[in-house]
């Protein structure tokens, strides 16, 4: 029987179609086959667009296991909609969508940084004057964060597995992706500086 602090609970999650996917999975009544679509809207990514999530990328978040992009997107969302509703300092913060700059099995290296490149140009017009973007991007079986800060024309690298270095594909990909911006919004041409960051726990 389901008590009065547990019906609050479901009523909170109510508004979120993750949380309540994730309330099935914990009952057991989600199946594997399972799978739901999962839009967002236009400002977080600054075009429409949509996930599917299912049992197995829950699987992954409670046993710690590789995180799909659908995961990482949907963290995003969450995030996003934390900092609207005010829960979060907006630091005029958004995000590139990680499907769009990651690569995809059968694409050649040379046409997936040049799409990945355009991904982010397209992002950077449209971020409203948001200075901080957040880049996630997963080179194979690994998440990396770039945080691009265009105001202090300087990009924070985050990676776990390589803390003293930078993944040079991502780092031609967003170079090549602010030559582009600095050429078709007129603002000149800047070199960013790039820095290791370190998360301490």
């Amino acid at each position: 029987m389901m008590t009065r602090a547990k019906r609050k609970e479901r009523v909170r999650m109510g508004g979120s179609v993750v949380l309540k996917m994730a309330a099935h999975v914990v009952d057991g009544s989600l199946k594997k086959e399972d799978t739901i679509r999962l839009p967002f809207d236009e400002d977080i990514f600054g075009h429409d667009s949509f996930t599917y999530i299912n049992w197995n990328d829950f699987e992954a978040v409670f046993t710690i296991d590789e995180l799909s992009g659908a995961v990482i997107s949907s963290y995003i969302m969450y995030l996003d909609s934390q900092i609207k509703a005010g829960k979060f300092s907006n630091k005029g913060i958004c995000f590139v969508n990680p499907a769009t700059i990651s690569p995809i099995d059968g694409k050649s290296k040379s046409k997936h940084s040049e799409d990945a490149s355009r991904a982010i140009v397209d992002r950077l017009l449209k971020r409203k004057k948001r200075d901080i973007i957040l880049l996630p991007y997963n080179p194979g079986n690994h998440w990396v964060l770039a945080v691009l800060d265009m105001r202090k024309a300087t990009c924070y690298y985050l990676d776990s597995l390589r803390p003293t270095s930078f993944l040079e594909q991502l780092k031609q990909i967003i170079d090549t992706a602010m030559v582009v911006y600095a050429a078709q919004s007129g603002t000149g041409k800047v070199k960013l500086n790039w820095v290791n960051t370190v998360v301490s726990t």
